[in-house]
């Protein structure tokens, strides 16, 4: 049974599967995910936002800290997860580096700059501090039917949403599935666009697509348990990190340089 610090109390990090929600059939926060597993035993929430972290806290019927220093210090934490807005990552990566836990988990993308990402994969490298960032795609088991394809031959991802946020989503997907020639475009419209598509060289095909309010899929429907699971299992010695901080330092180099170039 392992210790928990949920860093962000957001949608991800304990709001977005509420009991009473639209979704609280769903495992889509950290919160949820870590209740349902069965393998973890004390569950502590910090928000900038004491109010936020008290409100988590009760929800979810855990612990909250006002503190996250003094925490590391005084509980046994095994697992950190940072779950706040992209540019709070580096700070919360360095703070946890001092006292770190068995495993650090980091919301997508890393750091919000390309030299913070390098060197924060460099002093968790030093410091043998494992690392892991939720890019969700390396997790889902719905994705290892990709393997049976063969070799993709071209990618093409249309996105909305940002860059950093969004982009880098297709970019480390492509990584993962060995895709080197892809093209990315970002779209101007209003509503949210998502739209993802693989030749591969025995002729198959896989896309994805999501445009305006239409749902999320629904293979996403337990995606942080996946996330956790893979946590679990490495902290037993049973598997290694599916995305480390390495593969999302690759795919934030790749989106910088693409934007660059558009």
């Amino acid at each position: 049974m392992y210790n928990v610090l949920v860093i962000g109390c957001g949608g991800q990090g304990a709001f977005s599967d509420i009991h009473g929600s639209e979704n609280e059939s769903k495992i889509i926060s950290y919160a949820h995910a870590f209740k349902f597993h069965g393998g973890f035993n004390d569950i502590v929430f910090y928000d900038k936002d004491i109010k936020k972290a008290q409100e988590a806290a009760y929800l979810w019927k855990v612990c909250w800290t006002h503190e996250i220093t003094h925490t590391l210090k005084n509980r046994q934490i095994d697992i950190a997860v940072i779950a706040t807005n992209d540019d709070q990552h580096y700070e919360t990566l360095k703070q946890l580096a001092e006292q770190p836990p068995k495993l650090v988990i980091a919301e997508k993308p890393l750091c919000a700059e390309l030299d913070q990402a390098r060197e924060t994969v460099e002093l968790y490298k030093q410091k043998n501090i494992p690392l892991m960032v939720n890019y969700t795609r390396r997790f889902l088991p719905y994705y290892d039917r990709l393997k049976e394809y063969g070799k993709p031959t071209y990618g093409r991802c249309v996105f909305n949403r940002g860059w950093l946020h969004t982009a880098t989503h297709a970019i480390d997907f492509f990584n993962m599935i060995g895709c080197r020639r892809y093209l990315i475009s970002e779209a101007t419209l209003n509503k949210r666009v998502w739209q993802i598509e693989v030749d591969f060289e025995n002729g198959k095909h896989f896309e994805e697509s999501r445009i305006g309010a239409e749902p999320v899929w629904w293979y996403y429907d337990k995606s942080h348990y996946h996330v956790i699971e893979n946590a679990y299992n490495f902290l037993q010695g049973k598997e290694p990190i599916k995305c480390t901080g390495e593969h999302a330092l690759a795919a934030l180099e790749k989106c910088l340089e693409l934007m660059k170039g558009k």
